[in-house]
């Protein structure tokens, strides 16, 4: 018999049971708590309400290894305490017959099996019918969890309590007005390790990876995705309380009231015993899910390639964290009368992700996962397609943490030192948009300061740090008025906000507010023409329009002003675009009209039409709380399917900054699992797998190559590659340092390359006949031109920009673009020269047109639309090619070439530093990884030579 059922044998008839010792083997389980006398309850209880202020003095400072929220840790420990000594079955308290499910057998329950207390205040309170808006101040309700040994059931059955969540009315500290706890996620998860944080190392991938230490109590909890649907906040009720019941459901159940028995029949793995569980890292315990062995990790040690291509000595030592991400963490404030304009992305976790549903493997209409087929084939997996769970693990969502944004910025402003705080307050409106922007609406005589990204969450500026590493964040692209937009007043992040209560969305009716209302004091809505704003281009190009000041080395003196990227314009002049209230050009839509939302934002997934809800909260079709009585549970929550139901996947081709965060997670502030959705580990995994395939399914559709039919002439083959863009865009667009170029290699019939032009080394850097680095690529003074024939093979076509700054020299300064001595990118096709509706004072602006193309037809000059392509003809000695059989012709990708990275590296400066160390351990060779040789691989065709 195993030891459990021993123990139960000699403890029956146990109801209530506080406390065990000297019976049989009691040492395996944990021993509940004794009561509180009246004296201490009442002393513990003051201090859940004490002034928050005094609560954050008590606890000691946060440290960049235990980034905690002062309030939440000091307020959590209260909490501890008090249940602990069990003060809620004091008298005056009302406490409930007996456990009960916490929902319905057909339709599912959310907590599990429950038995909920009430401070007399709450029991007053629902005495008089729960009148709307009178939920006392100082209430208390403490929910008891329990699991069932055995057949469970209300009139009987064995139960062992297994967490407390508790409720704590606070209304000055939260607009919604209540503390959030969970007395068990941070002992049951973590034992007495708060966060489980091993000293980094490469060679240990474990450590690149981060449990969650999300507070599991907190203000502005996923707990408001279900109670935001009721009135007050609260499901409490008197159903179960004994004066309704008779009090007759307790005696027929056995309820032993201690949180874990640890013994060989309740632990999975017989060797582990409660003291080795409890400071075990909880990622220990969450089953793998089949997508997690895909994703790459970093190198245990430098890539050899790597520190050859650039000289410098490896850096193995652990690079400086960012703070987990689970610190973003703004509420919205109680009712003060100024409310934040910006919020958190974790304030919209809750409703608009997929956690729940993920667990549950559901993927009906009403949920927000998708059956994985494409990517997992023969094999039935769940993909998370929600608004949160893929904005996430996009660019967008981690353009605030991004590397290779933050090394270039420290380069920005070491060399122009005078001028540095209004430079990192420039690039901070749109990487850390609503951080920089809620300060300039709190402080308008304030720059957004660098170090504010390293803000603590309870220092001054945390609130601001907190904005800004969120990135492009949901409450900035939901509050983007209409003011200026498709203007160049909007343009550089210039934007204005909505007022702090208004949040847009692209749907004009069938919009349930009242959830929103009630938890974030936000009312979304896309009436009165607003869903328009959404639904316009003009909407990314408030920050895809970026005109930036010239300066000369080393000044912070303007010149003039040149669009340093312009990927809103380049599609306004191509046969993409489409007007609408805020892009009126020409009077008429393009040839192919798509909005950036259409190809960004899909609205399928494997091939099939997607009709989801928008949210996953308590409304009809949810598992109820089973609630007789309680007033009016879903009125006005009843979500309606969307279709289209548009992704947030906002991918574009970057797989080389997104691979950093996949392969390096914890050091970018990435956690590895999250609590919520613990059945198959945290969805940053899926949903970074998802994030990684869908940009290379992405990438597929940038462009195509087709070869001519190959020809001998004057002792030479030639043939000629055009190459065609598709993206509604120049390619690349964006930044100016990223490119893609032309890889075209004559094989012989085995497949042996006898000549190519565009190969690359190990480390991604175009190398010519005898293996060297082509000088274009790390020669501060040298670049490769634009091609219309090519006959060598260190000659490369390279579509790409690359500007002078004052000294004549090639920089990668954004504000140094002194001079564009080429711009090739591929233009969108039906582009312009000389576009009206773009023009400024009847002058191109600086940073729209081609440059070092000379008279190339594909690039014309005479206003007649261009093709949206290139033709290269390629001329190959035929003593260099015998036994020739087939030509190969790719289009290679790369969002940081290695001319970008030697600038960066070129300065002794912390990100810089931590931009080395990323880029040197990241794995480009492993079968799995996205960017295969440093390159991503766009199209490729293939073509007999005879």
């Amino acid at each position: 018999m195993v030891r459990w059922q021993l123990w139960l044998s000699c403890a029956l008839p146990p109801v209530s049971l506080l406390a065990m010792a000297g019976c049989g083997e009691s040492r395996d389980y944990e021993p509940g708590y004794e009561l509180g006398s009246a004296e201490e309850c009442a002393r513990l209880r003051a201090a859940l309400f004490e002034d928050s202020d005094a609560i954050v003095a008590s606890q000691p400072p946060s440290t960049v290894e235990d980034p905690r929220m002062r309030l939440e840790a000091g307020l959590t420990e209260r909490v501890h305490a008090f249940v602990e000594k069990q003060c809620y079955r004091q008298p005056g308290w009302a406490g409930e017959d007996g456990v009960h499910l916490s929902g319905t057998e057909t339709q599912g329950d959310t907590h599990g099996w429950v038995r909920v207390w009430y401070s007399p205040e709450v029991a007053a309170w629902l005495a008089r019918g729960r009148p709307e808006g009178e939920v006392p101040d100082k209430a208390l309700i403490i929910k008891e969890r329990y699991k069932p040994l055995g057949e469970a059931k209300e009139d009987g059955g064995v139960f062992k309590f297994v967490a407390w969540q508790p409720m704590v009315r606070r209304p000055k500290d939260a607009r919604d007005g209540w503390f959030w706890a969970e007395i068990s996620q941070e002992e049951g998860r973590h034992g007495e390790a708060k966060c489980h944080r091993p000293p980094l190392a490469w060679e240990s991938p474990d450590t690149l990876r981060l449990d969650d230490c999300r507070p599991p109590s907190s203000f502005g909890q996923p707990c408001l995705r279900c109670h935001a649907s009721q009135r007050d906040l609260t499901f409490s009720q008197t159903s179960h309380l004994p004066e309704n019941t008779g009090g007759v459901h307790e005696p027929k159940q056995t309820i032993y009231n201690f949180r874990r028995l640890w013994n060989k029949a309740d632990a999975k793995n017989p060797d582990y015993g409660y003291d080795a569980y409890k400071n075990t890292p909880a990622s220990t315990y969450i089953a793998d899910h089949p997508d997690r062995p895909k994703i790459t990790h970093a190198l245990g040690s430098a890539d050899t390639d790597f520190v050859a291509l650039f000289g410098i000595p490896p850096n193995e030592q652990a690079p400086h964290e960012d703070i987990p991400r689970f610190f973003d963490h703004v509420v919205p404030k109680a009712d003060d009368g100024k409310p934040d304009t910006f919020l958190t992305s974790n304030q919209c976790w809750g409703c608009h992700s997929a956690v729940g549903h993920i667990a549950q493997k559901l993927d009906s209409n009403g949920s927000m996962v998708s059956r994985d087929g494409e990517f997992t084939p023969g094999k039935q997996g769940f993909a998370d397609v929600s608004p949160f769970g893929e904005w996430s693990m996009s660019m967008m969502g981690l353009a605030g943490r991004d590397p290779v944004f933050r090394a270039q910025r420290e380069w920005e402003t070491d060399h122009r030192s005078g001028c540095a705080k209004d430079i990192t307050d420039l690039c901070y409106k749109c990487h850390g948009a609503a951080g920089q922007h809620q300060l300039h609406i709190d402080a308008p005589s304030r720059q957004f300061e660098h170090a504010m990204v390293y803000a603590l969450p309870d220092s001054p500026d945390g609130k601001y740090g907190s904005l800004a590493r969120d990135g492009i964040t949901c409450t900035v692209c939901h509050q983007i008025s209409a003011k200026d937009l498709g203007t160049p007043a909007s343009y550089t992040g210039n934007w204005t906000p909505t007022a702090p209560g208004d949040l847009q969305g692209p749907f004009a009716a069938d919009v349930r507010v009242d959830p929103m209302v009630r938890s974030l004091g936000k009312t979304p809505s896309g009436d009165g023409g607003r869903d328009r704003v959404m639904k316009s281009a003009a909407l990314c190009g408030s920050c895809h329009a970026v005109r930036l000041p010239v300066r000369k080395v080393g000044s912070c003196a303007d010149d003039r002003f040149v669009y340093e990227q312009a990927t809103f314009l380049e599609w306004r002049d191509s046969v993409y675009r489409k007007n609408d209230d805020f892009v009126k050009d020409e009077g008429h839509d393009g040839s192919n009209p798509k909005r950036c939302q259409d190809c960004h934002m899909p609205r399928e997934f494997g091939g099939t039409d997607l009709q989801k809800k928008m949210a996953s909260i308590e409304d009809a079709d949810f598992p109820t709380a089973n609630l007789p009585g309680v007033p009016d549970l879903h009125v006005g929550v009843d979500l309606v399917e969307r279709k289209p139901f548009s992704r947030h996947q906002l991918n574009g081709i970057n797989l080389f900054t997104l691979s950093m965060f996949a392969q390096a997670p914890r050091v970018l502030g990435l956690a590895d699992y999250d609590y919520m959705s613990n059945q198959y580990g945290e969805p940053t995994r899926l949903q970074m797998a998802t994030a990684l395939r869908s940009g290379r399914s992405f990438a597929d559709t940038a462009a195509t190559i087709d070869i001519g039919a190959p020809q001998v002439r004057d002792g030479a083959l030639e043939f000629a590659v055009t190459v065609t863009n598709k993206a509604g865009h120049k390619l690349p667009s964006g930044v100016a340092f990223r490119r893609a170029f032309l890889e075209v290699a004559i094989e012989d019939g085995s497949g042996g390359v006898l000549w190519a032009s565009g190969r690359t080394n190990g480390a991604g850097a175009i190398v010519g006949h005898d293996g060297n680095v082509l000088a274009s690529e790390l020669d501060a003074t040298a670049y490769e031109p634009h091609h219309r024939v090519i006959t060598r093979e260190d000659e490369v076509q390279i579509y790409e920009e690359r500007t002078l700054d004052s000294s004549h020299q090639l920089t990668t300064s954004f504000l140094g673009i002194y001079e564009s001595i080429k711009d090739n990118r591929l233009l969108p096709a039906g582009w312009k020269s000389h576009f009206a509706p773009t023009m400024e004072n009847g002058v191109v602006p600086d940073g729209l047109e081609p440059h070092g193309v000379d008279d190339d037809a594909e690039y014309p000059k005479d206003g007649s639309p261009a093709c949206g392509c290139d033709v290269v003809t390629f001329r190959v000695p035929l003593a260099a090619v015998g036994g020739h059989a087939k030509v190969r012709a790719r289009l290679n990708y790369q969002a940081i070439p290695p001319y970008f990275l030697r600038d960066r590296f070129a300065v002794g400066l912390p990100d810089a530093q931590r931009l080395y160390q990323l880029t040197s351990h990241l794995d480009t060779k492993a079968s799995t990884t996205a960017i295969p040789g440093w390159k991503l691989l766009l199209t490729e065709a293939v073509r007999s030579s005879q």
